[in-house]
């Protein structure tokens, strides 16, 4: 009599509740392994990923391993259980709609415990169109806002703004033609940005103040005397602080008002007292950075038989006022000489001497001749570090693979014998020793800040890791944040600007590649 209760209120109204969970359960497994296997291989970047420089993003192997169990257990049970339910409950629509049900109901779970597995990722949000004409080249970024809500490229025919969220053009600058950017300020300074142009074969002497916000030229100065493009970069030749723009010129160091233009001061350069070859001696500047109410230049002299010395010039940046002059360690002509951080000032420095100084150096106070620099040398038995390019790819604002954080140099780095810097390492600006490095096991393609003392890296297995700069601790994922959507657009040596929650990625060639990319959580 038991057996043949009315259905739900007895035991055969049980077996048939507890057989219609069994259907549910066996879909939420179907659905499982059909949403594994969908995630699983739509989240392997072009349909190939495991090499050492391509490697799979986080959480693709537990997915797909998940996927194939699940298909295996969950097919078989889903038929068992079917069949089952219909031994009691004849019919199609209902055990259909059970299994549905469990497919419907695991699949937000299902989503959580991917995201779970496959950690945090980077997608590409936006891609700029190729550059017009095609024989343009990018020479120079800035970031402009806290957020960097704007990313300026300077072309060498143009300075283009891109809206950081949507990659929307803001604004155009054309050079006038014929003209080419041949230098640009390391950063802008209350909305105002300086470029430098040039004819072919002609000096850099023509400098624009730009507002950043609009894309307008506030002001225009011709300089008098060749403006030296130092080393096929000029970098350095322009720099603002203290509503001052400040330019170098043959023999001179000019200071401009930052939002109208008028000159504010002139500095003739002269040879140190004592230099060897009395008045056959010229002086000219090299390269210069403003930080702090102070400008610093590197300055070298020579006569008719050569190179006779270098030094440091410190001046007052709103009054060109001289602060102090410092012997630069240095026997024969710069070959290279770059500001690496202005705050402390950092020198990236090498001369033509194969013997001679190839280091960067750190001074705490430039102004004082009695504090030696810290002595960082480029090539160490630990390591050679990535800071000996010939010319570098944006050639009017050049940014290095280093970053000045925590107290050290945080700079790319390639063990001996590699030609690739797959590794990051720090050296402290106290003393000059090797506080930390990390083995990444990719080239490092960008270096770039990511906030107070810490360092973002891209690598070229589509990892982004994020740094402290005292320690080298990673902050987030051991493994990095995987990075969608960038394979193949990235050239030799893109720049990285954070812009909030976002990157911006700018490449110098942007005809073969993108001019500029975004990617986002």
């Amino acid at each position: 009599m038991g057996d043949t209760m009315a259905e739900g209120g007895g035991p055969a109204g049980t077996r048939t509740l507890v057989k219609a969970a069994l259907v549910v359960g066996a879909g939420a497994l179907t659905g499982l392994a059909v949403e594994f296997h969908a995630l699983g291989w739509s989240s392997i970047p072009g349909n190939s990923c495991g090499s050492r420089y391509r490697p799979c993003p986080e959480g693709t192997t537990p997915t797909l391993v998940l996927a194939f169990l699940l298909t295996f257990v969950g097919l078989p049970v889903l038929v068992a259980t079917v069949a089952a339910f219909t031994r009691v409950r004849p019919g199609k629509a209902v055990p259909g709609a059970l299994a549905a049900a469990g497919v419907l109901i695991v699949l937000w779970p299902g989503w959580q415990a991917y995201l779970w597995m496959r950690g945090p990722v980077l997608d590409r949000a936006w891609q700029a169109g190729p550059d017009r004409p095609a024989s343009v080249r990018g020479v120079g970024v800035w970031a402009v806002g806290d957020d960097a809500g704007t990313v300026v490229r300077a072309r060498n025919d143009a300075l283009v703004a891109y809206d950081s969220g949507s990659g929307d053009r803001a604004w155009v600058l054309r050079a006038p033609v014929r003209e080419t950017v041949c230098a640009m300020s390391e950063r802008t300074v209350d909305g105002i940005g300086l470029v430098a142009l040039a004819r072919n074969e002609k000096p850099c002497d023509t400098v624009w103040g730009v507002d950043v916000r609009s894309g307008r030229t506030v002001w225009e100065r011709h300089i008098t005397g060749q403006t030296l493009v130092y080393g096929e970069s000029g970098g350095g030749l322009l720099t603002a602080d203290a509503g001052v723009a400040v330019a170098l010129a043959e023999h001179s160091v000019h200071g401009y008002g930052l939002t109208d233009g008028a000159v504010r001061w002139t500095v003739k350069l002269t040879a140190p007292a004592g230099t060897e070859g009395g008045d056959d001696v010229a002086c000219e500047p090299v390269t210069a950075s403003a930080a702090g109410g102070a400008t610093t230049v590197v300055v070298t002299c020579y006569s008719f038989s050569g190179f006779r010395s270098a030094y440091l010039l410190t001046l007052d940046t709103a009054t060109g006022e001289e602060r102090g002059r410092r012997e630069l360690p240095v026997e024969s002509h710069l070959t290279s000489a770059a500001v690496l951080s202005a705050e402390p000032l950092t020198l990236l420095v090498r001369e033509k001497d194969e013997r001679g100084l190839a280091a960067v150096l750190s001074y705490g106070d430039p102004g004082d001749p009695k504090r030696e620099p810290v002595t960082i040398p480029l090539t160490a038995d630990e390591e050679d570090l990535a800071l000996t390019a010939p010319a570098p790819l944006f050639a009017a604002r050049p940014v290095f693979p280093a970053v000045v954080a925590g107290g050290n140099l945080v700079v790319a780095a390639a063990e001996p014998g590699s030609d690739d810097p797959e590794r990051v390492a720090a050296y402290s600006l106290d003393d000059g020793r090797r506080r930390w490095h990390a083995d990444l096991d990719t080239t490092v393609v960008a270096l770039a800040p990511a906030g107070r003392d810490r360092v973002a890296v891209l690598g070229e297995s589509q990892r982004l890791w994020t740094l402290t700069g005292g320690d080298g601790t990673r902050v987030g994922e051991e493994d990095g944040t995987t990075v969608r959507g960038t394979d193949l657009r990235l050239d030799g040596g893109p720049q990285l600007v954070r812009a909030g929650d976002d990157w911006v990625i700018v490449n110098s060639d942007g005809d073969s590649y993108p001019p500029a990319l975004a990617v986002s959580p």
